[in-house]
């Protein structure tokens, strides 16, 4: 009975020993969780911390970026608007610089340019866009400003420049040329709008330039320094240009600000270059720096010169007069050389093409007595008009001068290479009429085909 008792007493204070052994198991698991849990907890809230401090940089920086481009595009567009109006200052100055002048009036005259000048070494100085990058000012000292200006510039004065293609009516090829119209004097008002005005004929101007900016000073300038020379018509935007190019089918040159409203000069530049149309016109984009990125985009979509902001409008002439003498080459080159590549008469690959078909359409109706300009006209997919305009820029002659010049060589070909009779050559050359093949020849080479057949034989020692 004792051994019983002891055995109940062992057996309780084991399950009691038991008991708090779980218990204290059981804390001390629960205890491990909350550590593990609050590690976790603390984990988590130190990468969020971590993340968000990241964020917080990340959008600092971001902000920081975008108030520096602000205020890069702020300065950028700043320097850009004030080219203009320092153009527009320093020009006209340097051309009163070049008139007699007071000691007096010289001294003020100077001092105006000088900080003309310094202004523009200021506004050389401020970011040019892009990258934010500054561009030294490259600005002539005003003495060498007055020294340049020394020799009167007499704009209004007949100048070889005129020497270019006249304009012909192409409804009537044979008659006399007509003029250009010199009457789109401006009237600038605060609106900034456009003043092209009517349009009449004068004998003396031969050469159309289309100026294209949103100042209207800018374009009155321009206008009036040309009006003895060229006529100048104008236009505010891009879309306006491209209908003073669709009204006016006689413009030779297009000079256009880059920057302005509803369509900028890029863009003008892509409609003219890509249009069939006006695709032979050069086109001088008037932009704020060199090196600037619109520069490389004008030359991609297919601008033919740059001229930077500020200029002498002196410069301006300069570049019309060298595109006058590369018209007058690439025609001289159509007129001399027997078998003239397209490539050397024209500048944009379009034209090449162009003037590609033109020729081999002509080789098609060689000998086709019906063959017209019309025809011509309808293969090219170009109105008479267009068609005159682009050959008569190309070549130097009208379509049915541009035939007949084809007609010609291809004849002159037979006389140097064959001995067919005159009246056989006429005939496969689409001439009915030996006698007005004769005439033709004549007038293009300066003797009859029988002189021309003479000569060529006795050059070969042949009787």
């Amino acid at each position: 009975m004792g051994n019983i008792l002891i055995a109940k007493a062992i057996a309780a204070q084991a399950s009691g020993l038991f008991s708090q052994g779980v218990v204290w198991a059981v804390l001390f698991g629960v205890l491990l969780v909350a550590v593990v849990a609050y590690a976790i907890a603390r984990w988590i809230l130190t990468r969020e911390h971590k993340k968000m401090e990241e964020d917080v940089q990340k959008l600092r920086s971001e902000h920081r970026t975008e108030l520096e481009e602000t205020k890069q595009g702020v300065l950028s567009g700043v320097s850009r608007d004030l080219l203009t109006p320092i153009t527009l200052i320093i020009t006209p100055l340097q051309e009163l610089a070049a008139e007699p002048l007071t000691d007096d009036v010289r001294v003020r005259v100077q001092m105006i340019l000088r900080n003309a000048q310094l202004l523009l070494h200021q506004v050389n100085m401020l970011p040019a866009g892009g990258k934010g990058t500054v561009v030294p000012a490259l600005v002539p000292s005003v003495d060498a400003v007055m020294t340049q200006v020394t020799t009167p510039v007499k704009p209004h004065t007949t100048s070889s420049l005129q020497t270019a293609q006249p304009k012909v009516d192409p409804k009537n090829e044979g008659d006399k040329p007509v003029g250009i119209d010199d009457s789109n004097v401006a009237k600038v008002n605060t609106q900034r709008e456009d003043f092209s005005g009517e349009h009449a004929m004068n004998e003396d101007q031969r050469f159309t330039l289309l100026m294209v900016d949103d100042s209207p000073d800018m374009c009155r300038f321009v206008h009036d320094y040309f009006r003895g020379e060229y006529n100048v018509i104008t236009a505010n935007n891009g879309e306006v240009a491209l209908t003073r190019l669709e009204e006016n089918d006689n413009i030779d040159l297009v000079v256009s600000d880059v920057n302005m409203p509803k369509m900028d000069g890029l863009e003008l530049c892509k409609h003219i270059k890509t249009d069939l149309r006006w695709s032979h016109i050069p086109v001088i984009l008037l932009t704020g720096r060199r090196g600037d990125q619109v520069e490389v985009e004008g030359l991609r979509l297919g601008a033919d010169d740059y001229i930077t902001k500020p200029f002498n409008v002196e410069m301006l002439r300069l570049r019309v007069k060298k595109f006058i003498e590369k018209r007058e080459n690439r025609q001289r080159q159509f007129r001399e050389k027997m078998d003239v590549a397209p490539s050397e008469i024209t500048i944009t690959s379009m034209d090449e093409q162009f003037i590609q078909r033109a020729i081999k359409i002509c080789e098609d109706h060689m000998s086709d007595t019906e063959f017209s300009v019309e025809v011509l006209g309808q293969e090219l997919s170009l109105s008479r008009t267009y068609l005159y305009k682009k050959l008569i820029n190309i070549t130097g002659k009208g379509p049915a001068e541009f035939i007949r010049t084809i007609r010609m060589k291809r004849g002159k070909q037979y006389l140097d290479q064959t001995a067919m009779p005159i009246a056989d050559i006429a005939a496969e050359i689409g001439y009915g009429n030996p006698k007005r093949f004769t005439e033709n020849f004549k007038a293009e080479y300066g003797m009859s085909p029988s002189e021309y057949s003479k000569k060529v034989r006795a050059e070969k020692g042949l009787k």
